[in-house]
């Protein structure tokens, strides 16, 4: 049998010049965990742009609502395509609209918005339905008239035809 080895036998020896003193430990792993938290800080803010390019000018509402990610506006081979990009760089370049939204959205203003928005809704669809009965009955109104303009112009035509048919003697 061989004799037994230390564990250590096949490890690099160091010399003891090179090892350093405890206070030189404590400033090497001072250093380093600055250096870490630095590294850690640019990498969270980091992450933070690219979070906050990715929530800008509602891009997100495509994953979270069903049917954001494409509504077809207009018809056919102009239509456009209504998403949360165009709505997002609508937002941009108009940016009073998303300020005026935000603020009639806030919750202390909500109650009035509610409030003065009841009214407004009530009276707006019965002016709507009032409007929309004036269409119709203008419509029946002329389609009336056209039938009797239809219908004089047919007996004037078949009045003409017996008088032509009776000189004729068919």
């Amino acid at each position: 049998m061989s004799p037994s080895r230390p564990d250590t036998a096949f490890r690099n020896k160091r010399h003891p010049s090179k090892d350093l003193s405890a206070p030189h430990l404590r400033a090497l792993r001072k250093e380093l965990l600055l250096v870490r938290a630095d590294v850690e800080r640019v990498e969270l803010a980091q992450a933070a742009f690219e979070l906050r390019q990715a929530v800008t000018h509602f891009s997100w509402l495509k994953f979270v609502i069903p049917g954001f990610g494409g509504v077809r506006v207009g018809k056919g081979s102009k239509a456009r395509v209504l998403n949360a990009g165009t709505i997002g760089a609508l937002l941009k370049q108009y940016p009073f609209i998303s300020s005026v939204v935000s603020l009639l959205l806030a919750k202390p203003l909500r109650a009035t918005v509610v409030r003065s928005a009841r009214p407004a809704l009530k009276w707006g669809s019965l002016a709507l339905g009032a409007w929309e009965a004036f269409r119709i009955w203008q419509q029946m109104k002329n389609e009336s008239a056209a039938a009797r303009a239809a219908a004089a112009s047919a007996t004037a035509q078949s009045a003409a035809e017996q008088a032509d048919s009776t000189r004729s003697g068919y």
